[in-house]
């Protein structure tokens, strides 16, 4: 189980971007739906442990992960950031390779099974074909499926993942979100993650937090919390439900958004 208590956090004790977080999720993929500037990124980032919240506490299988060494935080949890920055020429592989670097012995380096480690990942992610080519002259999806492949490398209990369909076509995002689905349901492990886009957290999930303004505004199944009432909370737009074959699916209305241009 993954419990945030009461998480505050602000950029230079200026504004305060988490405003009392409470979430608890007790299993399986996990998804923080809401707009930019919300605050997504940085409640993840807390719970990496990038950030230090000013108070509050996040526990994770009853762990109190605010004072958790790094190296323990690292093996315990697989991170995928949002951004990334690589000037040096790694290969695809070696760059995933990075992500079994908690492991690692420090004298003895990488070792078979985690060379094999990180093949299984770049099959998942249909990546074995770049494995030698250098990862700065991917194009920007392809890079954010090498950090995916990456993180998941690490082969934590808990799944980090910030914004992991950004930059990723259609086919790729749905090839990324399943992978992480997969690896949660067969192996038992947990994953959470930022979303933009209700669909696909209609698709993937199974609990969602809606956040707005620094806090959550809404939390549960993802076809209970997913509708017209909450986008229009969440996003100022409206929207409608439809419900398909496999479940709901929410349609936005273009033209709620003529307002803008009058």
């Amino acid at each position: 189980m993954l419990r945030i208590e009461n998480i505050h956090f602000s950029y230079n004790g200026i504004v305060e971007v988490l405003k009392g977080i409470n979430l608890e999720q007790k299993c399986g993929v996990g998804c923080i739906l809401g707009p930019n500037g919300a605050g997504k990124s940085t409640l993840l980032k807390t719970i990496v442990g990038i950030l230090q919240p000013k108070r509050g506490k996040i526990f994770f299988k009853g762990r109190d992960l605010t004072n958790l060494k790094l190296k323990e935080r690292a093996k315990l949890i697989s991170y995928v950031p949002q951004e990334f920055s690589l000037s040096f020429p790694y290969t695809v592989f070696e760059t995933v390779l990075v992500g079994r670097h908690p492991h690692l012995n420090t004298i003895f380096g990488p070792t078979r099974e985690d060379e094999e480690i990180v093949i299984k990942y770049l099959n998942m992610l249909n990546l074995e074909g770049l494995k030698e080519k250098p990862f700065v002259q991917l194009s920007s999806g392809q890079k954010r499926l090498v950090l995916i492949a990456r993180g998941l490398a690490q082969e934590g209990e808990l799944m980090v993942l910030d914004e992991p369909t950004s930059f990723l076509d259609f086919k790729n995002s749905l090839l990324a979100l399943s992978v992480v689905e997969n690896i949660s349901r067969k192996l038992g492990k947990m994953a959470i993650l930022s979303l933009h886009d209700p669909n696909l957290a209609l698709l993937f999930c199974d609990t969602v937090f809606l956040m707005k303004d620094g806090t959550i505004i809404d939390s549960g199944k993802p076809e209970e919390v997913i509708n017209s009432c909450n986008m229009k909370k969440l996003f100022d737009l409206e929207t409608e439900e439809v419900m398909i074959p496999r479940g709901k699916y929410i349609i936005p209305d273009k033209n709620s958004l003529q307002h803008f241009f009058e």
